[in-house]
């Protein structure tokens, strides 16, 4: 896999533009697949850290990180919801299909806001919808673990993100994402449930 290639919900390092030594972080970070594309884009003299909630992902994300000899990375215990990191601390923040599994997304956008550095961007995948879920979809759980049962209609979800003072500078939708199961390809068809990417700024102080 060269590290310009489409994995998982989207893909955000085609428009996040991440520059040598910048500190970045990785929200839900799972095996790692981003966070390595990260710590090469970075380079050395840069760090990635990585948050999970899961015990087994953490170790075996760690694990890659040392069997392929990989420095700056490091990869943390917790919840998108309540960072531990000081405020003004991050040039990056990514997430690849991990944030509408919240259920408490006002909480990781404020926490985002937070943990960025003034002119910092935060540049996240994930799965939104054009019309409003039911409550049948939201109690769904297979449509849960196929990521659309916690997608936000998109107009409320873009207001969680400009809400916390970060600009949204580009939208866009992941046109080559397909959902597999029929009731996930029937939602998306009936709600418009899709992939998107968006790119956003913290304002300088």
């Amino acid at each position: 896999m060269t590290v310009d290639s489409f994995a998982g919900v989207g893909y955000s390092f085609s428009l996040v533009n991440i520059k040598e030594g910048e500190i970045i972080l990785d929200l839900g970070s799972g095996s790692g697949m981003d966070t390595f594309i990260a710590s090469i884009k970075t380079g050395k003299n840069g760090q990635v850290y990585g948050i999970d909630m899961t015990e087994e992902q953490l170790e075996k994300s760690q694990q890659l990180a040392d069997n392929n000899g990989i420095k700056n990375v490091s990869f943390h215990k917790g919840y998108i919801e309540s960072l531990s990191f000081e405020n003004n601390f991050f040039d990056v923040i990514i997430s690849n299909g991990v944030i509408n599994l919240s259920a408490e997304k006002e909480k990781v956008f404020l926490e985002i806001a937070r943990v960025l550095k003034p002119g910092g961007r935060m540049c996240i995948s994930d799965i939104i919808s054009e019309k409003q879920l039911t409550e049948k979809i939201i109690c769904n759980a297979s449509l849960w673990a196929a990521c659309i049962g916690g997608a936000s209609q998109i107009d409320y979800y873009k207001s969680i993100i400009t809400g916390t003072g970060l600009t949204i500078k580009e939208f866009r939708e992941n046109t080559v994402y397909e959902f597999l199961s029929k009731s996930a390809k029937n939602a998306s068809k009936d709600f418009g449930v899709k992939s998107v990417t968006i790119l956003a700024f913290k304002l300088s102080a």
